[in-house]
């Protein structure tokens, strides 16, 4: 069917087969939460997923987004068919011209995505009434703009997003107060008083030189420090600030999980579908549609097929397990199948899902391989291997922390200059790119008001990138920046 052409079914339709899924998706113990279905055009559905949330805020950055998924959806290059936000009730985007094979299938995989949103740990403390909030703040952006220039609050916008996903789920990550550190006594102090002496003054001095630094601790909220403690900030910077942040805390349990709830929604939709019993010209369509879905892609991970194919083999394992499973799982061949995916998808992330269950069948299934780039010609990539091990040393680091690199603020007034220090910890990676680290950087020391830096390293030996207000920055070794 063209875009253009005019669905055969009304909304009357719709309405039936959403109550089907709903049924078969209770009797199968996936209860979800409302829905709410919204038959759309193209170009407000396109505008929508630009945006990532209804109603949020212009930028030439979501334009740009638009520009190319839209173009691309017009040339028949690609197409949205699910669009789903978390909110009470779930709302869900249908795309007008779709084939009735098409929603039913949407409709069916919205259904799993609307269980995980109500079910899985990491999605607790979401705000579901977001989206009126998120028309205030896009009425205040706008206002912004008007008063202080477009070019300005879009530069500051940019900035803001830059360090954005840089923060921690609150919810499930609390950090302890800090500890004053203290000497263990042992039996034979008595026997080397030099050595617990030397030790008591090293504790001393480290604790007077925490109780100096500030922040205490590493901070991991980037753009929640500036906005608590930049002192230059105008009113309204603080508060677009305060929009970006709270909204990219919307997307963090959906970047922790893609993959698992993927899966969960790829499982609800194939397993709902066949229970639809559609005639055979739809199941047809149907088959071609769930394969389009599911297939893997050639040179990165498609979370859907990953994600069916953990949990498939989840349920495997729960019925038919073969010796070291059952050695390696207590509930192996003990559980019903759906009930432990449901249970896996309760408490699991995409980090905890694939350290456990990335094996090397898995590995095999998924078709998944390390590659690497062709010396001669870089545009050309070739198989580097199909290891488990060196697959899963590549992926697992990659989803531990949606694939950005883990940065702290260690020190908020660098050598007594107010200049912000950061930490770039990884164990076993490589380290920044310079130009990426660079231009954050500067991008920081715009929201922060004076120079940032943070260290990283670079073939063994650290090195130091450099941002300023004025948006130059540098790369720095030898011994670091002296400002």
């Amino acid at each position: 069917m063209s875009a253009s052409s005019p669905p055969a079914y009304t909304t009357g339709d719709l309405q039936r087969i959403d109550d089907d899924c709903q049924a078969i998706a209770a009797e199968l113990g996936f209860a979800m939460p409302p829905i709410t279905y919204h038959l759309l055009r193209a170009t407000e559905i396109y505008d929508i997923a630009s945006r990532g949330l209804p109603g949020r805020y212009s930028s030439s950055r979501f334009g740009a987004i638009y520009s190319q998924q839209h173009g691309d959806y017009r040339m028949g290059r690609s197409r949205i068919y699910e669009l789903i936000v978390n909110t009470d009730p779930v709302n869900a985007y249908l795309l007008d011209g779709n084939s009735i094979v098409a929603q039913t299938l949407v409709i069916a995989h919205c259904a799993g995505h609307a269980w995980f949103f109500g079910n899985n740990r990491w999605f607790d403390s979401t705000d579901r009434a977001i989206l009126p909030r998120v028309r205030s703040a896009a009425e205040r952006v706008d206002g912004y703009m008007a008063a202080f220039g477009r070019d300005r609050v879009e530069d500051y916008i940019d900035a803001c997003e830059a360090i954005a996903v840089h923060q921690p789920q609150a919810q499930l990550i609390r950090r302890a107060p800090p500890q004053r550190e203290q000497h263990r006594s042992g039996r034979y102090d008595a026997l080397f008083p030099e050595e617990v002496a030397a030790d008591r003054a090293r504790i001393e001095h480290e604790n007077t030189e925490r109780k100096a630094r500030w922040p205490t601790e590493p901070e991991g909220d980037l753009l929640g420090f500036i906005e608590h403690n930049a002192g230059q900030l105008e009113d309204w910077q603080r508060d677009v600030i305060s929009i970006v942040r709270a909204e990219q805390a919307y997307f963090l349990p959906q970047l922790r999980t893609k993959v698992l709830n993927e899966g969960l929604a790829v499982l609800c939709h194939q397993e709902i579908c066949q229970r639809l019993f559609l005639p055979s010209g739809q199941y047809w369509e149907y088959e071609q549609l769930n394969a389009s879905v599911v297939q893997p892609h050639r040179v990165q991970v498609n979370p859907y097929h990953l994600g069916i194919t953990v949990l498939r083999e989840i349920m495997r394992i729960a019925s038919e397990p073969d010796d070291e499973e059952r050695e390696r799982w207590a509930w192996a061949g003990e559980v019903d199948p759906l009930d432990q995916a449901r249970a896996i998808c309760t408490t699991y992330d995409d980090e905890s899902l694939l350290r456990e269950f990335l094996t090397p069948k898995v590995c095999g299934l998924a078709r998944l391989f390390a590659y690497e780039h062709v010396q001669s010609d870089p545009r050309r990539v070739r198989v580097s291997s199909r290891e488990c091990e060196t697959i899963r040393k590549i992926l697992i680091p990659r989803y531990a922390r949606f694939g950005i690199p883990h940065i702290e603020i260690v020190d908020a007034d660098h050598r007594g200059q107010g200049i912000l220090s950061l930490l770039h910890r990884e164990e076993g990676a490589t380290g920044l790119d310079g130009e990426y680290a660079r231009g954050t950087v500067a991008q920081m020391a715009l929201l922060w008001g004076r120079p940032v830096m943070v260290e990283s390293f670079r073939d063994g030996a650290p090195v130091w990138y450099v941002g300023r207000p004025d948006g130059t920055g540098e790369t720095v070794t030898d011994g670091g920046w002296t400002g």
